[in-house]
């Protein structure tokens, strides 16, 4: 009974302290975590096919392959992190500890990923990159996965929630800007830049060392904002029981469904379209490297735009409506470039190419920047409608499942990608060639058809899911006053 008052005690100052207005700087210091998912983005989204296939020698369809590999594992395994940090009770809380832990790792693991020792080859190489990119992943859940969670209940506010995200999305690009700069600009300059093996690894350890520092300040941010954050409840049934009766309770979660299908088809495309951009950049538009990383930062410029025109926007419109618009002025975006240069009246040259490219990137960086700021909203928006629902609040296991989405499906797409390359015939190990390697006509035209309009089409496909998305702004006022209630006969009745 002591316990159950405690808790009650406890809970009504965390709902208290959550009613303050959230201060400009914690959200800053927050949104700072969201750097090394930008700098994990950037390097394994943008570098690590080329890396493995054109620098290491790997198959693009082993190299998809172990890409996938890792990160199936890593999904299967996100729920039991979710669930984990859900229950954990510690004077920590039960989300700071798991970022506490996991960050070293993390940082380490990220630097061995393109430290491949030259040494190996064949299904050696395969096992490195494999195991290196599981403890990646799995370490990275550890961290991100807790640290998302405390952006969905350091606050019930609908308003303050579209900040807390715009802020983690801004950071997350700023992230990926950075490591496009540090790649591109820094460690892989030059005409023969991206093909010198031994460019990789300073790269990689500078990623390591901006991850640990960025990381330090969400850890130092979730401390301060402890006192916002709920309280587990007091649990009787076992992890392995609990995990089961949650999943379960996933499945029933008509919200949850919905935003997991629609997660899966976009990141199916957005993958297999980022892991082919260094590619496509290099070969079909044929840039070096300064417009390269011009055309790679426009779409981390983009977000700079989105960010308060996406607060605008979802003060006046439904986050379903605008999530729907945004995915398909993506599709748009990623179609149009490449088929005007294959079927236009004459082909861009590349300094044309170069601020058509940008632009469009701008753009293409805005409404990706708006269209995930009203997603992730949504996303906290459901995590309210299962307690709702269920009776409890499980913010990383919601989390962790739909993460569990992107996961899959970016491994999915990054496969597509290593085998659409496969499938046309694109020369393997220019490292060993050279750079000047002549590639056929057609190879060209295939390359640009596979980076653009193969995912443009995908794309277009996943704001299908989104009409079975019922969860309006209306209905969740309603459920935030019906939890509020709840919460309230709860504490009086621990009194």
């Amino acid at each position: 009974m002591s316990a159950q008052l405690g808790h009650g005690q406890i809970a009504e100052a965390s709902r208290a302290a959550r009613s303050a207005p959230l201060s400009w700087t914690l959200q800053a210091q927050y949104g700072v975590g969201s750097l090394v998912d930008g700098l994990v983005a950037a390097g394994l989204n943008f570098f690590l096919l080329f890396y493995l296939t054109a620098v290491c020698g790997m198959s693009g369809t082993m190299a998809g392959m172990a890409t996938m590999v890792a990160l199936l594992i890593d999904g299967v395994a996100d729920p039991a992190i979710g669930l984990a940090s859900d229950r954990l009770r510690s004077r920590w809380g039960r989300r700071l500890p798991f970022m506490v832990f996991s960050l070293i790792p993390f940082a380490c693991s990220f630097g061995l990923v393109f430290s491949v020792p030259a040494s190996l080859s064949g299904a050696a190489q395969f096992l490195y990159i494999t195991v290196s990119l599981i403890f990646l992943r799995l370490s990275l859940s550890a961290f991100i996965l807790p640290f998302t969670a405390v952006g969905a209940e350091i606050t019930d506010d609908y308003h303050e929630r579209a900040s807390i995200v715009s802020f983690r999305l801004i950071f997350q690009n700023v992230g990926i800007l950075c490591g496009v700069v540090l790649g591109l600009g820094v460690f892989m300059a030059g005409a023969r830049g991206l093909l010198q093996r031994q460019n990789y690894p300073p790269f990689a350890w500078t990623y390591a060392a901006v991850i640990l520092a960025s990381g330090l300040i969400a850890i130092f941010a979730v401390r301060r904002a402890l006192p916002r954050l709920h309280t587990p409840p007091v649990e009787e049934i076992s992890f392995l029981q609990g995990l089961r009766r949650e999943m379960v309770e996933l499945s029933r979660n008509r919200s949850f469904l919905v935003l997991f299908a629609t997660l899966v088809v976009y990141f199916v495309a957005s993958s297999a379209y980022v892991s082919l951009a260094l590619y496509a950049s290099r070969y079909f538009w044929k840039l070096d490297n300064s417009a390269i990383q011009l055309v790679l930062l426009s779409t981390a410029l983009g977000p700079l735009i989105g960010a308060p025109l996406s607060a605008l926007a979802i003060r006046h419109i439904e986050k379903r409506a605008l999530e729907i618009g945004c995915m398909l002025a993506v599709a748009i975006f990623l179609i149009w470039p490449p088929l005007l240069q294959l079927y236009g009246p004459v082909p861009l040259a590349p300094d044309v190419a170069t601020l058509v490219l940008f632009l469009n990137g701008i753009f293409l960086g805005t409404a990706m920047m708006i269209g995930g700021v009203a997603f992730q909203s949504m996303m906290a928006d459901a995590a309210d409608e299962h307690e709702w629902l269920f009776g409890v609040r499980r913010e990383g296991l919601f989390f962790s499942g739909l993460i569990l989405a992107f996961k899959a499906a970016s491994g999915i797409g990054g496969l597509i990608a290593g085998m659409a390359l496969d499938a046309i015939d694109f020369p393997l190990h220019l490292a060993a060639k050279g750079a000047h390697t002549a590639i056929p006509a057609t190879v060209i035209a295939r390359l640009g058809l596979i980076s653009g309009p193969l995912p443009a089409g995908v794309v277009a496909i996943a704001p299908v899911f989104l009409f079975g998305y019922q969860l309006t702004r209306r209905k969740h006022a309603r459920i935030l006053a019906e939890l509020n209630e709840r919460h309230e006969e709860n504490s009086q009745s621990l009194l």
